[in-house]
């Protein structure tokens, strides 16, 4: 399945949600899907591939949802997890710079510091 861009910028947003809900517990995706305004079937294919990409871990059952593998956890390592941009593409630069960039200063509005 091939992740379109706004697919991707979809993934980068549920991240950064999910990221300022986070309080320990897993966030389940009804959750999510009410904060985002996005389907539980949509988040759950953005899911799957984050699930992959050691992005977040689930949690079956009462109490279940999502939490996520780190806090520190960067816009490009999102994207490369989501969508299938070769290594040695010309979006490489683009990747690299995004890695300085962290999904917990997007909710905020922060933007990194030159």
């Amino acid at each position: 399945m091939e992740f379109g861009m706004k697919r991707v910028m979809a993934s980068v947003q549920v991240v950064a949600t999910m990221n300022r809900m986070y309080t320990g517990t897993p966030v389940p995706l009804t959750e999510l899907s009410k904060e985002t305004k996005l389907s539980v079937s949509y988040l759950e294919q953005i899911f799957k591939k984050l699930r992959a990409g050691k992005i977040v871990v689930s949690q079956r059952g009462p109490g279940g949802g999502y939490s996520l593998c780190d806090k520190e956890i960067s816009v490009s390592e999102v994207i490369r997890a989501v969508s299938k941009i070769p290594t040695n593409s010309t979006f490489e630069p683009v990747l690299n710079a995004l890695s300085g960039v962290l999904v917990s200063q997007l909710h905020s509005g922060k933007s990194p510091s030159p």
